[in-house]
């Protein structure tokens, strides 16, 4: 409408070169006719960046990846960022090309919500990417981190159980082949009940996907050993309802027979029946610290290696005391 180029609308947009007078002043008059606003894909395209922020999981049928995400958004759209969300299902043994997002300047930076294959840490400290991994305990000099430590929750968590008497406990721990994450919940467990020179029933605890189905299914592999625990730890929440419901449904009371405990303290846990006792965590605080460190990377900034978000063990119903 102003009848110049496109690198002309830029410059006088970003102010970035001088530009003949006139020749603003008629670019200005269409953007106000117009109501023209640049977004920040436009802004990007001057300067060689896409003003995106890249998010990369493995699901995102998952209360804390929503929290997360929102925490993402909150500080991005501060800093006048856009955020893109990927969504992957790749296994331990396959290459996942973060390059090509940066490549094709898609994004600026990525976050990272999984990583199956420590190799993978490899690749992107190879690439220069700016990276932030959120959720995750992988240990990488260039690559930071920001995370619960779910070793030291998981083990709370336990070691609750047993100050309440149990000493029959079983897991519904993530798969072995899954994230860093799950495997240090796993460990946590562990550590617990060797510390309390307890023994470990190995088919009471059962590797498992994530989801409330899951922990159903999961739990009737408990049921059918013939003999219960009088306690079990669950990896997630989202575990731990779906362990509630199947014992429910088949009449057991929680926590009067058996006692749950979940991780994650998502919305549910508050209105279960019983609700759910459970690790809490910020998940927002976990994507909105893991975005201010991400816009510092892409601004050449350095940045603190590894950030803990604090974790709490809430108390609430499910958990009967034996003492």
């Amino acid at each position: 409408m102003a009848g110049v180029s496109f690198s002309t609308v830029s410059r006088v947009i970003n102010n970035s070169k001088p530009v003949n007078e006139e020749l603003r002043k008629r670019v200005l008059d269409v953007i106000e006719q117009t109501n023209f606003r640049p977004n920040a894909f436009a802004r990007g395209l001057v300067k060689n960046k896409s003003n995106t922020l890249c998010i990369i999981l493995s699901q995102i049928r998952n209360t804390v990846f929503d929290e997360m995400i929102d925490g993402v958004y909150t500080i991005a759209k501060m800093y006048g960022y856009e955020i893109m969300l990927r969504i992957t299902e790749i296994n331990e043994d396959d290459d996942f090309n973060f390059m090509n997002i940066f490549k094709e300047k898609q994004a600026d930076g990525i976050i990272i919500g999984f990583l199956y294959n420590p190799a993978h840490l490899d690749m992107i400290e190879d690439c220069g990417i700016p990276c932030v991994l959120i959720g995750q305990e992988l240990v990488s000099e260039s690559i930071p981190s920001v995370h619960v430590d779910n070793f030291t929750a998981s083990y709370e968590a336990v070691s609750y159980l047993i100050q309440k008497g149990h000493r029959k406990i079983g897991m519904i721990r993530g798969l072995p082949q899954e994230t860093e994450t799950g495997v240090k919940r796993f460990q946590g467990y562990q550590k617990a009940l060797n510390d309390a020179g307890l023994t470990i029933r190995h088919d009471w605890v059962i590797p498992s996907g994530l989801s409330v189905r899951d922990g159903m299914d999961a739990v009737k592999k408990i049921i059918d050993t013939g003999e219960n625990p009088t306690a079990i730890f669950c990896a997630t929440d989202r575990m731990a309802i779906g362990a509630m419901n199947y014992l429910q449904d088949i009449g057991y009371e929680v926590p009067g027979d058996i006692s749950i405990v979940g991780f994650d303290d998502i919305d549910m846990c508050s209105v279960t029946r019983p609700k759910l006792s459970t690790i809490g965590y910020s998940a927002s605080e976990m994507g909105m610290t893991a975005a201010r460190q991400l816009i510092r990377l892409i601004k050449g900034e350095k940045v603190k290696g590894h950030t803990e978000i604090p974790h709490h063990f809430k108390e609430r119903e499910s958990v009967r005391s034996l003492t």
